[in-house]
């Protein structure tokens, strides 16, 4: 696992050591990345929210690409320790908060968000709950971009407040991505 783009282009992550958290891969990130570039204003000065962060790599690459802070959410105390690895790797604990989270049950926020992404284990279907509660619970900025890693076979329902920008398809596994 590496950083695919910005200023830590090309720099190695701490993986997990087993099959137990499920990594988004990096060609997978590299698309997602280059769908954002191309169809959002950008990372720059952005508010980033990984939930279920895994290893941080979604949020630690937009750090990489101009954002201003990043908040990293999962309930694993083995993730919660992956992460904060990398984020010592890279130096930016003053850019990062670092939570244990049972999604969809939030706590609550001041700040809002830029991009959130939502990258549950497969066998949570939670989509769905999880971005109706941050709606609720004010998480989501105006203009906010929320990307979703999930099963081809899962159906997320949303309101009509968002709109899907793209749908991408990886084997048994796609990413949507949509605009508040």
């Amino acid at each position: 696992m590496r950083i695919i783009g910005g200023e830590f282009r090309g720099r190695k992550l701490f993986s997990p050591p087993n099959e137990e958290i499920r990594p988004t891969t990096d060609r997978m990130r590299e698309t997602i990345f280059n769908i954002l570039s191309h169809s959002t204003r950008g990372f720059q000065n952005a508010n980033v929210l990984d939930v279920f962060a895994g290893t941080g790599a979604l949020g630690l690459e937009s750090l990489s690409r101009g954002a201003h802070h990043a908040t990293f959410f999962d309930k694993n105390a083995k993730s919660l320790q992956l992460v904060k690895k990398n984020i010592a790797l890279l130096k930016l604990e003053d850019k990062t908060t670092l939570k244990s989270v049972t999604a969809p049950l939030f706590p609550p926020t001041k700040m809002t968000y830029d991009f959130i992404f939502i990258d549950p284990p497969y066998n949570l279907n939670v989509y769905s709950e999880s971005m109706s509660k941050l709606e609720n619970m004010g998480y989501i900025a105006q203009d906010c971009v929320i990307i979703i890693e999930c099963l081809t076979s899962i159906t997320i329902e949303i309101n009509n407040k968002y709109s899907l920008i793209n749908k991408k398809t990886f084997g048994n596994s796609c990413v949507f991505i949509y605009k508040y």
